[in-house]
């Protein structure tokens, strides 16, 4: 279990790090990190999004810790706070994933050119059906919510000392 914990954590720190958005326009395909300048507000915030990782990397790093020192015999403790704080590390994980592709799934890039009308709304709106544009949850949003799950799986069935 202590091994399923720190696995967890690592992912959920790479996650972080790595490309959490997927740009592809014209077959091009670019990551955009959780923290890069220029990610706009629309109907859902990027900060929900944000506050969620961070969140999640906080009670994932907790649940790693206590699995460790709980297998090394350092700390005692087992019961309802068990329970609840590994039912929030995997609640806010799949949290991450969940407010990332609602955020993602704001903008809708096929409909580009629907919104400008006339003869350019409808050049535009084939432009980006032909390209087949797209903004999505790239990987580090899954491996935050994975993570995130793993350790708090390994806090749920690990027996401390």
């Amino acid at each position: 279990m202590m091994l399923m914990a720190l696995v967890g954590l690592v992912l959920a720190v790479v996650g972080i790090c790595i490309p959490f958005f997927r740009l592809n326009v014209l077959g091009q395909s670019e990551g955009i990190k959780l923290f890069a300048e220029g990610l706009a507000d629309g109907d859902f915030p990027i900060a929900t999004v944000q506050a969620f990782a961070i969140v999640s990397l906080v009670f994932t790093a907790i649940a790693a810790a206590l699995v460790l020192l709980g297998k090394l015999g350092v700390i005692r403790f087992k019961g309802l706070f068990k329970l609840l704080l590994a039912i929030a590390t995997i609640v806010f994980a799949a949290l991450v994933i969940t407010f990332a592709a609602t955020y993602a799934a704001q903008y809708d890039l096929t409909s580009i050119g629907n919104n400008a009308g006339g003869i350019f709304g409808g050049i535009l709106g084939g432009l980006a059906d032909l390209t087949d544009a797209s903004f999505v949850a790239a990987s580090g949003a899954y491996l935050v919510m994975g993570g995130g799950v793993v350790s708090g799986v390994a806090l749920l069935v690990s027996r401390l000392k």
